[in-house]
């Protein structure tokens, strides 16, 4: 207690102390300390980083947009990027710099993109937008067609500007629409979803407890035979992982030897790829 000026640390004082560092260190929503705690820093990288999950391209990066596929593990793609990949996989590019995004893609996922080989791997998805999330995609096209006609001697004139920052407008708000369930309204982000296999539609888990004794899908009616999760937690993770290693050994021990006319078909699918991402560009 020396050289502080003659003061001398009471009971209360460490107990105040103590009770500030509790309430800084407190993950609860309790006010302990007189601090209403903040929001644990796990839990909001764990929401920003399913967020991103549900709203970008798991090979591209970029934001999602029909068509949209999954893999075997649940996660999303953008059709057109995939199909790109499995074309730069085989060989089959036109420019340079697709074997080099091939590679980075390659080094990014390491080893997470194994077991795609071909579009028979993944399901193709339909996903609902949320039309109550103030996009303002209905607004845009009203006003785009309201858009007064410009002159075919000054093209870059104000009202096309206007009319193109209009649908890049509307384009960026589409994309910033989060998914959410058709049935319950539920956002994906927020609540476990999967996919009907086959015809691809997304549901909440919540709506697929109250329709799995009709075993058909409520949006289109036609009838499922399972279920995929999306982004699913690191449990279904695993399963999902395990049964495609399981159907992989299943396919190699019934085909001990190569069946004849498999290099035919495997250029015919090739080609058929190739067709699928010029038709995805155009």
């Amino acid at each position: 207690m020396g050289l502080d000026g003659g003061t001398i640390v009471s009971r209360s004082d460490v107990l105040r102390g103590q009770s500030w560092r509790v309430a800084q260190n407190d993950t609860s929503r309790s006010t302990r300390g007189g601090n209403v705690s903040r929001v644990p820093q796990e839990a909001a990288d764990k929401a920003l980083e399913r967020s991103t999950a549900w709203s970008t391209c798991a090979l591209s990066s970029q934001p999602l947009r029909p068509p949209i596929v999954a893999c075997g593990l649940g996660r999303l793609y953008n059709k057109d990027a995939l199909l790109q990949f499995l074309l730069a996989k085989r060989g089959r590019v036109s420019q340079p710099e697709e074997l080099l995004q091939y590679a980075n893609q390659l080094r990014v996922a390491a080893g997470g993109l194994d077991h795609i080989n071909s579009l028979k791997d993944v399901l193709e998805v339909h996903l609902h937008r949320d039309d109550n999330s103030g996009s303002g995609s209905g607004s845009l096209a009203s006003d785009r067609n309201n858009q007064p006609p410009s002159s075919s001697n000054h093209p870059s004139g104000p009202a096309s500007t206007s009319a193109s920052a209009a649908v890049a407008a509307k384009a960026a708000g589409e994309a910033a629409a989060p998914f959410v369930c058709p049935i319950t309204l539920h956002p994906c982000d927020r609540h476990p979803c999967s996919a009907l296999r086959p015809c691809g539609h997304v549901l909440s888990d919540r709506a697929l407890q109250n329709i799995r004794g009709d075993g058909s899908c409520p949006v289109c009616g036609a009838g499922f035979i399972s279920t995929l999760p999306i982004h699913g937690s690191l449990e279904q993770v695993g399963e999902l992982r395990e049964q495609l290693r399981a159907s992989a050994a299943a396919a190699a021990a019934a085909k001990p030897g190569k069946q004849p006319g498999s290099k035919k078909r495997k250029a015919a699918e090739a080609e058929a790829e190739a067709a699928a991402a010029h038709d995805a560009r155009n």
